[in-house]
């Protein structure tokens, strides 16, 4: 059997948590042989080019990506990502990959000369597109919509986003979610962390916190539980890396709503040990997102038997069980009723282990690697 050399490129490395176990476990399929090209610099690269069998060629300039000033970032590499893509060109003749993967399109009408270079040597071209938009845009990017057009496939990682696409590309789409893939953590934090005991009923939000997140509707839900409904007994932890004047914006507001006391807010990055020590010291918990895509956070709160509460939007609903989750409306009201309606399927032990077993089972990281050696097959017999 031929085996199928993949290029697999994240010239930002954006999703770490995604990319490295999707390589490492594309490795293990002998008919597979892939090569990551990329960037090592932060927190989150460290932790994995230790722990994954991963071997990272780095293409796209490190020193680029240390630079604080984003606009000044985005500058310098509009001139450093050229030379970045001719070294990559040459990598491509001299070593004939089957497939170009990219799983983000880093600047596209940049990147766009260099795919119709490429599609000149009859290597297929793999997008995943993880947002139709890129947050905060209205429309997309210059010569982003040339790509999808040239491209041979397009991965989406929920129906949610497919959709977003216009029908004319719907031929070329195919949806493979985003799985669970923090088994590895799960299966190490699990072991290693056990859970104090705690008489209030815990909350957590975790994740880079940002305004589309819904923090300030979460506390809106907060000030009403515990100063509506009187519900002293619960604790809301909130904890991720967030930017110096939000931070300050939400502390003013747990202030003025009184919430002092009900409210932890950790405003830094959060590595894996301090991350999982959270999940499991918590009873629930919630992503009250005003817009997503699709979130990994889900799989990892469900892999440790832990109830959700989610809004409605984008591909969030896609990723849990009603079994054990509350769906609900981006309204404060209606994320506290959820809190309040989950906290009552706990005490009333009507959510079960086997609930989250199998939906466990159905998304188990094993199976979705397995759509991706479907697809690269597809994809070189057409």
């Amino acid at each position: 059997m031929k085996r199928i050399k993949v290029f697999f490129i994240d010239a930002n490395n954006n999703t770490p948590q995604h990319n490295y176990p999707l390589i490492e476990s594309l490795q293990s399929f002998p008919n597979i042989k892939i090569n990551y090209f990329s960037v090592l610099y932060s927190q989150s690269t460290h932790y994995y080019n230790k722990n994954y069998d991963v071997q990272t060629l780095c293409s796209f300039f490190n020193f680029v990506s240390r630079i604080k000033n984003p606009y000044l970032r985005r500058f310098i590499k509009i001139f450093s990502h050229p030379i970045a893509n001719v070294w990559l060109l040459l990598k491509i003749m001299k070593d004939k990959p089957d497939i170009i993967h990219y799983s983000w399109i880093a600047i596209p009408f940049l990147d766009y000369i260099f795919i119709k270079i490429i599609k000149m040597f009859c290597i297929k071209i793999v997008i995943t597109q993880h947002n139709y938009l890129q947050h905060n845009k209205t429309k997309l990017r210059l010569l982003e919509n040339r790509i999808f057009q040239i491209a041979d496939k397009i991965i989406c990682l929920s129906d949610f986003i497919k959709s977003q696409f216009p029908e004319k590309f719907s031929n070329k789409i195919s949806v493979i979610e985003h799985g669970n893939s923090y088994e590895k953590e799960v299966e190490y934090y699990s072991k290693k962390i056990i859970r104090k005991q705690d008489s209030k009923f815990k909350i957590l939000f975790l994740g880079n916190i940002k305004p589309y997140k819904g923090i300030e509707l979460l506390l809106d839900s907060m000030s009403y539980l515990v100063n509506e409904q009187k519900m002293d007994n619960i604790q809301l932890r909130i904890a991720g890396k967030c930017k110096p004047k939000y931070y300050e914006k939400i502390m003013n507001i747990i202030e003025a709503k009184n919430l002092i006391n009900y409210v932890r807010f950790e405003g830094k990055f959060l590595d894996y040990n301090k991350l999982f020590e959270y999940a499991i010291n918590t009873d629930i918990g919630v992503l009250p997102y005003l817009e997503a895509t699709q979130s990994g956070l889900p799989y990892i709160f469900a892999s440790l038997h832990k109830p959700m509460v989610i809004t409605n939007v984008g591909g969030l609903p896609e990723q849990v069980s009603t079994k054990f989750s509350e769906i609900v409306e981006p309204a404060f009201i209606e994320v506290a009723n959820g809190i309040f309606r989950i906290k009552e399927k706990i005490e009333n032990k009507k959510i079960k282990e086997s609930d989250f077993e199998n939906f466990l089972e159905k998304h188990r990281w094993k199976n979705t690697v397995s759509k991706y050696v479907n697809l690269f097959q597809d994809l070189l017999v057409k």
